[in-house]
């Protein structure tokens, strides 16, 4: 991501995370669950490479924008954030560690949260079944169906 931030500019990235979003989000049952926020707008600070993206929620998707209005501004390196979407950290025990830092309306960024957090588990839970290890007597770690 570091090379990425350096090579391709902030609004051509903004854009990409606004449509990988919107996918996730639209895979999902729950249509729907940015609806509330709608007109809010949304800033994620990279520390580590430095960047700062901007997005607007409209009609439930997020879209790019400018990062110079932002009604939440969430804040901290790429690999927290990183952690965030494998959902291998925990985001309270990030935020508590310091290691990220929220601004502005703590209620937008934890709706926003919420409904991503939902969508990479069920996408995860929904991926991985077909996968899952079992332990059978002579098979251990082998894949099996």
């Amino acid at each position: 991501m570091g090379l990425a931030a350096r090579i391709i500019p902030a609004p051509i990235l903004a854009a990409l995370a606004a449509l990988m979003t919107n996918i996730l989000l639209g895979l999902d049952e729950a249509d729907g669950s940015l609806d509330a926020l709608s007109g809010a707008h949304i800033c994620l600070e990279i520390t580590a490479p430095t960047l700062k993206l901007g997005f607007v929620v409209r009609e439930g998707l997020l879209w790019p924008v400018r990062p110079e209005r932002c009604d939440v501004c969430i804040r901290g390196d790429i690999a927290s954030f990183l952690a965030l979407l494998r959902q291998t950290d925990d985001a309270d025990a990030l935020f508590f560690d310091r290691q990220l830092a929220v601004e502005g309306k703590t209620d937008i960024a934890l709706h926003i949260r919420h409904a991503l957090e939902g969508a990479i588990y069920r996408r995860l839970r929904t991926f991985r079944k077909p996968f899952t290890l079992h332990q059978k007597e002579g098979y251990k770690g082998r894949l099996s169906r």
